[in-house]
């Protein structure tokens, strides 16, 4: 439902937090249409600031109008006005960044400094690995481990960002010896093979905003089938904590493209050597 108290032109603009804060809480209400272009309004905000509705919408292969509807759905008159929200974040940035940003954009020039690039990924890297230690319950960790090897089949979703992380953790509990498999999203078939879990069996998910919609859908079937479930997720809030027996969180950094994943990489490393122990 939309707002009582839309934004006008005249009022304070709205922040890009509470913008984000808004999409997030709406995703799930959206049309699938309108999901695409959420999900790269929350992952890409650059890109929507710097770019015109065409160009937009041929990137996520929707029609201008679509844009136009999604910025209503969200009070605004119409795409340039919740533009400017994007823009305004870019604006009260760093100014180095903000002009290196503008600057590659309207040259279309390759980056020059690819080692401060490297170097601030790594630092990313880094700083992620380090808030994943701080806030990681290290007996959870071991409770963790004992459901993995009590399980008599692990089943682990995972898609987008979350897909090489998923595919990493089946890789390291398969070479434990134990039964394991990846949810079968692609072929269709990741509900069925919920419906066809035995309480016996664990599921672990994986998912970051903005929360994948068919991560959210088998998690919630196995918690009302009463499975055990482990949830990799970004907050307590996560819509997958709330349904987990346990729940790990790490990679919570909101802002950028390409957000680090070096925590939950870190945190499902750490299962695979508990499993080998």
């Amino acid at each position: 439902m939309k707002s009582d108290n839309p934004p006008t032109p005249n009022a304070t603009i709205e922040t890009y937090d509470a913008l984000r804060a808004r999409i997030r809480d709406r995703f799930d209400e959206l049309t699938p249409h309108l999901q695409r272009i959420a999900r790269s309004a929350l992952d890409e905000p650059n890109h929507f600031a710097l770019n015109t509705v065409m160009v937009i919408g041929e990137h996520l292969s929707v029609q201008p109008s679509t844009l136009i509807r999604f910025a209503k759905e969200f009070d605004y008159s119409g795409f340039s006005q919740m533009q400017r929200v994007f823009r305004l974040r870019l604006i009260e940035g760093a100014p180095d960044k903000r002009a290196k940003i503008y600057k590659e954009k309207l040259t279309g020039a390759m980056p020059k400094d690819m080692s401060g690039i490297f170097n601030d990924c790594i630092d990313d890297l880094i700083a992620s690995l380090e808030n994943t230690r701080a806030q990681t319950d290290i007996d959870k960790l071991a409770q963790a481990v004992a459901m993995i090897k009590s399980a008599s089949h692990v089943h682990i979703a995972g898609l987008r960002r979350a897909r090489p992380i998923a595919t990493y953790l089946a890789y390291g509990i398969s070479r434990s010896e134990l039964h394991c498999s990846l949810l079968d999203f692609g072929g269709g078939m990741a509900e069925q093979q919920v419906v066809n879990m035995s309480h016996d069996d664990l599921l672990i998910c994986i998912s970051f905003p903005p929360y994948t919609p068919a991560v959210l859908d088998v998690t919630r079937d196995a918690y009302l089938r009463r499975c055990p479930i482990i949830a990799i997720t970004d907050s307590a809030d996560s819509p997958l904590a709330k349904n987990s027996t346990v729940a790990f969180f790490a990679d919570n950094e909101t802002t950028g493209q390409f957000k680090p994943i070096s925590g939950a990489i870190g945190l499902v490393q750490s299962l695979c050597m508990g499993l080998a122990d």
